[in-house]
């Protein structure tokens, strides 16, 4: 049972890690700079691809780890997959505290009248900042089972 966890752990913490990445150095930044209208649209066209994939993920992950934990033969790797765990629960928490109200307001505007308020009101920067703590957070919860598996080499 438990190499059967690490591989389904290695797999969610990697494949959210990647997304997450390729989304801080590639989508975030094109967001960044493309028009009201264009920005509404790509929000409204990514957001039905992401959810619910990636709360999936992220819980299968989490699910994993905790399982994986319970189960690891050594305190190290019950201390390195505690670890990447918790960081897993942040991840999840900034997604539900933080990136999810800012997709809903996001997908609540009308992408052909581009509020008289919008660059008081534009949420990408915040976003952009919570994103790239969701990204440190699973990238060091991929390192930590990364070295939880190298320790039972």
């Amino acid at each position: 049972m438990f190499p059967t966890l690490i591989a389904v752990l290695l797999v969610c913490t990697g494949v959210a890690a990647g997304d997450m990445f390729c989304t801080a150095v590639g989508l975030a930044p094109l967001m960044r700079v493309q028009s009201y209208r264009t920005y509404v649209s790509t929000v409204r066209f990514l957001q039905p691809r992401y959810d619910p994939a990636m709360p999936v993920i992220n819980s299968t992950a989490l699910l994993a780890g905790a399982a994986a934990c319970a189960f690891a033969p050594s305190a190290l790797a019950r201390g390195l997959l505690a670890g990447a765990a918790v960081l897993v629960v942040a991840v999840i928490a900034v997604s539900v505290a933080k990136a999810v109200p800012i997709n809903r307001f996001v997908l609540g505007l009308d992408p052909q009248a581009e509020p008289a308020d919008w660059p008081a009101v534009d949420p990408r920067a915040a976003w952009r900042r919570w994103h790239l703590v969701r990204t440190a957070a699973m990238t060091g919860a991929l390192a930590l089972d990364a070295g939880a598996v190298a320790s039972l080499l």
